[in-house]
């Protein structure tokens, strides 16, 4: 398992852990009865007791729960606890602590935006200095012209064609121009420079700026279609110069990515949904080979596959706008009206105020079961398309 997938598992499990903190300081703080904290689901591999509380990690790192006594229809609760059980509080400290698992997301994206602006920050620009050097195209292992010329990361390009360069976009303008053609380099290796010379391969860009076809120096690529682009392909990327923020900057600029990161989600969560009902999610199980990001959904495994790879490419500012985008989208599926989702407890809440009516949780059993069988049949579903159909990170 490569570090990148540690990382992200690391990542994910810290979101679900802040999002059940949410959910157990706001039933602590009102009063309600919380008995178990825990991350993961399945056996106990340790925990401990404080007070009334047990708090534990358990064996499969699925999620996590805080249970509250009364949540479970079926619970029988001790007459001691009957006032501080969770049907027996008012609505709207009930809606409080449904709230607060999902209100956790926004802020913890926020901050963790606000702290890389702050301290690491964003590339403004590239060097000519060689950060990684690609020997795969489009996932497979296929040793590009920049592995068989010999180029080595923390190379840095000073000429090409005999001529200095000064920016990045004199080495891609110099690559781009010479598809399946000879190109001269010259690199500054530990104060040495060293001539490197070597035929470039063909790629053809969409619009978007992604590969949708390779060719190795000598073979043959069809002709670009309309939007697209034929350019030389060497396989290298530029060390990315970083500069951090001040701190108003910084907060306007993580307010920013936060509210594009929720825009991002509630049209994925469309998309999801409209491509179950146009055919696509179908088609994209019946279909092989690799697939368009488009067509089909991309389930926890695919995501923590390009999460590795982006760290394996030194692209970790890639790595925390994905796990930005992940934790407002995990937020936002929460706060669909679904039973036994959080959002499915609010809707409760709502119709109760609306009504005056109590509502019987466990007549509403059956539509949580619906639900929550449709989401594990997506996400084995997701989990078959990741691994027989994977989309491949474009280079």
């Amino acid at each position: 398992m490569g570090v990148g997938i540690v990382w992200f598992i690391v990542a994910i499990l810290f979101v679900i852990m802040v999002h059940e903190a949410g959910h157990f300081v706001a039933a602590k703080k009102l009063g309600f009865k919380a008995t178990k904290f825990f991350v993961g689901f399945g056996p106990t591999l340790w925990s401990f007791h404080r007070g009334e509380t047990e708090y534990g990690i358990k064996a499969l790192p699925l999620g996590g729960f805080v249970k509250i006594i009364g949540m479970n229809p079926y619970e029988e609760v001790p007459p001691e606890d009957v006032s501080r059980a969770y049907p027996n509080k008012p609505r709207w400290q009930r809606a409080i602590v449904i709230l607060a698992g999902p209100a956790t997301h926004w802020p913890l994206a926020f901050l963790v935006l606000a702290i890389v602006a702050l301290t690491i920050g964003y590339p403004v620009g590239a060097t000519t200095e060689i950060k990684v050097v690609e020997t795969r195209v489009t996932g497979e292992a296929t040793l590009t012209p920049a592995g068989r010329a010999g180029l080595e990361p923390g190379d840095r390009i000073v000429a090409v064609g005999g001529e200095d360069v000064e920016a990045w976009s004199d080495v891609t303008e110099y690559i781009s121009a010479r598809a399946n053609e000879e190109a001269e380099f010259t690199v500054e290796r530990a104060g040495e420079l060293v001539p490197v010379e070597t035929r470039l391969a063909q790629v053809i860009f969409s619009e978007n700026g992604e590969i949708v076809e390779y060719a190795a120096p000598g073979e043959g690529i069809r002709a670009p279609r309309q939007g697209e682009e034929l350019s030389g392909f060497l396989g290298i990327r530029p060390q990315e110069r970083y500069e951090n923020m001040g701190f108003g900057e910084a907060m306007s600029d993580s307010g920013e990515k936060v509210w594009l990161a929720t825009k991002g989600s509630v049209l994925s969560v469309a998309e999801i949904f409209k491509q179950i009902f146009d055919g696509r999610f179908f088609s994209a199980l019946r279909d092989g080979g690799e697939r368009d990001p488009t067509v089909g959904p991309v389930g926890i495994v695919g995501i923590g596959r390009i999460a590795g790879e982006t760290v394996e490419r030194g692209q970790l500012y890639l790595f925390i706008q994905l796990l930005i985008s992940l934790t407002v989208f995990i937020g936002l599926m929460n706060l669909l009206p679904l039973p036994p989702l959080d959002g499915g407890h609010l809707a409760v809440i709502v119709y109760e105020s609306v009504t005056r009516r109590s509502v019987d949780m466990r007549k509403l059993i059956p539509i949580a079961a619906a639900v929550l069988s449709f989401l594990i049949v997506l996400s084995i579903a997701a989990l078959y398309l990741d691994i027989f159909r994977p989309i491949r990170i474009p280079l």
